[in-house]
Parts: C-alpha cells; sequence; structure tokens
C-alpha cells in the first residue's frame, strides 16, 4: 500500500511538472515577442536621467560672476515664457551648487516622434539668458510609450498588461522548471553555473536556466511594480495591503483651486524658506493657473520623473505649507516608491546599474528559450556527451 501510494505521488508530481513545463513554453511562445519589446525598452530606459546630463554637459554648468547674485526665478520664467510662447512649462530645477544653470522641464505640443515633445530649457541663473533648448528627454519619452503601449493607444496598453501578467507567471513557472528534483553536485552545478566549454546549445540553455535564476528576485519586482503603474486593480491591491486602508485620495481634488480675486505670492519668496535644506537640489513646479497650490520637491539628484528627499506643497496667497492628510502622503510616497523601484532609482547609481542588467536578462530570455524549443522541435538531437 505504502509502495502504492508512493508511486501515485511521483505520477502527481510528474503531471503537475508536465503541466507547468507545457505552460511555461508555450505562453513563453505566444507573448515572447511583446515580452522582448518591453524588456529591450526598459533596458533603453534605464540611464536615461545620465545621457540626458552627458548631452547637456556643456550649459548644465555656468561661470559665476565676481560678486553677482541670481536672480529672482520669477524674471528666469517670464524671459523663458517670451522667448517661447507655445512651450509649456511643466517644473524647473534648482541647485544649491552656484555654478550650475537652471533646468526648466518643458512640453511642445507640437512636436513629433520620436522627439514628443519633453524636454529641458537651461537658463543662466546670473543672466536669464536661455543657453540651450534640449529634446533629449523626448526620445526618452517615445521610448517610454513604446514600453507602456507599443505605440498602440488603449489597445497596445491591454496588450501589454496581458503579456506583463503572462511574463510573471512564466518566472513563477521558470523558477519550478528549473528547481532540481535531486540536490546532488551534478544538478547544482547545472543549475547555478554556466558550463562555457560546452557546445552553443548547452550554453543557450545555462543563459536561460541560470540567469534567469539569478535575475528571478528583482524581476518579479519589475514586473509587479509595472502591473502597479498600468493596472488600477493591482495598484488598489497594491495600496490597500501597504497602507492598511482602502481609502484613497488624489492630489489633484485636494489641492486648492486658483482664486481670481487674490494674488499670488511670487515663486521666489514661496520658495526661499526650502533653500536650507540639506539637500542639494529643489525641483519646484511652475504656477498652473487653475491651482493655488505649489509643489516644492527637496531632492537628492537630478531624475526625471522619481525622487529622493522631501515633498511639499504651498499655498500660492499666504505662502503656508499645506497639511496632506495621511491618505493623501501615503499615495504620494507609494506612488514614488513604486516608480523608483521600477525605473532603478531606489539607490542611486549602483541600483540603476543592477536594474539595467536585470533588464537585459530578461530581454534575452524570450530568445534563449525559443532557441532551446527550436532546436529540440525541428534540430536532431544530439547524445548526452555532445552536450
Amino acid at each position: 500500500m505504502a509502495l502504492q501510494n508512493k508511486k501515485e505521488n511521483k505520477q502527481q508530481k510528474s503531471t503537475w511538472r508536465k503541466v507547468n513545463n507545457w505552460l511555461h513554453l508555450w505562453l513563453g511562445l505566444i507573448s515572447g515577442i511583446i515580452v522582448f519589446i518591453i524588456c529591450l525598452t526598459g533596458v533603453a530606459f534605464v540611464f536615461h536621467d545620465e545621457i540626458n546630463n552627458l548631452v547637456n554637459q556643456e550649459v548644465r554648468y555656468v561661470e559665476v560672476p565676481n560678486g553677482a547674485e541670481k536672480i529672482a526665478i520669477d524674471s528666469v520664467l517670464s524671459n523663458v515664457k517670451k522667448q517661447y510662447p507655445e512651450i509649456m512649462l511643466m517644473q524647473f530645477t534648482t541647485y544649491k551648487d552656484p555654478s550650475k544653470s537652471v533646468k526648466i522641464m518643458s512640453f511642445d505640443r507640437s512636436a513629433k516622434p520620436p522627439q514628443l515633445g519633453l524636454g529641458n530649457i537651461y537658463v543662466d541663473p546670473y543672466s536669464g539668458k536661455v543657453l540651450k533648448m534640449d529634446y533629449t528627454y523626448g526620445i526618452f519619452r517615445f521610448i517610454a510609450e513604446i514600453h507602456g503601449n507599443l505605440l498602440l493607444g488603449k489597445t497596445g496598453l491591454q496588450i501589454v498588461r496581458i503579456s506583463t501578467i503572462i511574463f510573471l507567471i512564466e518566472l513563477i513557472s521558470g523558477l519550478i522548471w528549473w528547481w532540481p528534483k535531486k540536490w546532488n553536485k551534478t544538478n547544482v552545478n547545472k543549475s547555478f553555473k554556466i558550463k562555457w566549454n560546452a557546445n552553443w546549445k548547452r550554453i543557450n540553455i545555462d543563459l536561460h536556466n541560470v540567469l534567469g535564476f539569478y535575475a528571478l528576485p528583482l524581476a518579479i519586482v519589475l514586473t509587479l511594480t509595472g502591473l502597479i503603474i498600468t493596472y488600477e486593480p493591482v495598484k488598489n491591491v497594491f495600496f490597500t495591503v501597504f497602507s492598511g486602508t482602502t481609502e484613497r485620495a488624489s492630489i489633484r481634488t485636494a489641492l486648492p483651486p486658483a482664486d481670481s480675486t487674490k494674488t499670488a505670492i511670487p515663486v521666489a519668496k514661496l520658495i526661499a524658506s526650502y533653500k536650507n535644506a540639506a539637500t542639494p537640489q529643489m525641483t519646484i513646479g511652475i504656477p498652473n493657473p487653475k491651482s493655488g497650490a505649489l509643489m516644492i520637491r527637496t531632492e537628492q539628484e537630478s531624475s526625471m520623473v522619481t525622487y529622493r528627499g522631501d515633498i511639499n506643497y504651498v499655498n500660492v496667497y499666504s505662502g503656508q505649507k499645506m497639511d496632506l492628510t495621511p491618505e493623501l502622503l501615503t499615495e504620494l510616497n507609494m506612488g514614488n516608491m513604486n516608480l523608483s523601484l521600477h525605473l532603478g532609482t531606489w539607490y542611486g547609481l549602483p541600483a540603476k546599474i543592477l536594474t539595467f542588467l536585470i533588464c537585459l536578462i530578461c530581454t534575452s530570455l524570450p530568445i534563449t528559450g525559443f532557441i532551446i524549443w527550436y532546436n529540440r522541435k525541428f534540430k536532431k538531437k544530439k547524445s548526452p556527451k555532445e552536450l
């Protein structure tokens, strides 16, 4: 009886593995091209800030005149708006380093692919002179559009969502397939080491299995955070689990609207008290004619969409800091944390390098997986000695 139960358990395990392996194979073949595109564009996006800084290195710093003081930021913004009346100014960044220029993030609605309008205007903070208008970020916005919806709008967004869910299943089923049946020395070596002196087919199998295993933890994080960004039901679950409440808040509805009967305080005065922050820079939202609040972030480094620091909102008519509700603070902080995890900005350059490598491995998985299937399906099998 015990022997019969043992055989039944083995058959059940064997059936479970067969189903798992079948799912891993065919889900991978179905979604492979889409997953490849998503991961490849992710690879291209990781170092967007560093590439932007490199392209614009000649205007990121200015010569500091003897005894000169920086002109009021309101005058800087006014000069830029006069020079580029059709360009929408979104936010600007100022630095404690006196030799750094003011960086203004802008958007040109008339721009066409691959420069989708998002750019930076660099301004001399002492003279107000525009040094350069650059659309490098616009190219990365184009890459982000491919990453998020394949340039197919809502249809593409749905395809990306489904493919991302499939990739998450692929990662889990891949781990189950990878898991050695016996933890002996031979299986451990096959599971954790690439046999570089083998033929190319064996190396390809090792690249898929071994690199896939090492990339698994962060790959799951990247996949889940991507779903949180693009898929509202997943975002709601994430928010509920980590905040302990289902109450959601929106910054758009929480901030006061503009009041035409009042006069807004100059931006220079609104941000004056934040200049003593320990962080090396501040990013401030451009005053919106429809809003009565101004966003002020004290940050550790430049980034297009994330920040490491503190975020505050001040009333543009009174200059007083606004007290945000706990739900709204949680929403803002968790949203930024999720985005930082997804983009690899959570620990500066080391985290970006790690994210880049993991994205590169994820990009390779559909290719190496397809080659494994093709060789087994259409090529003559070789003897164990050749492997």
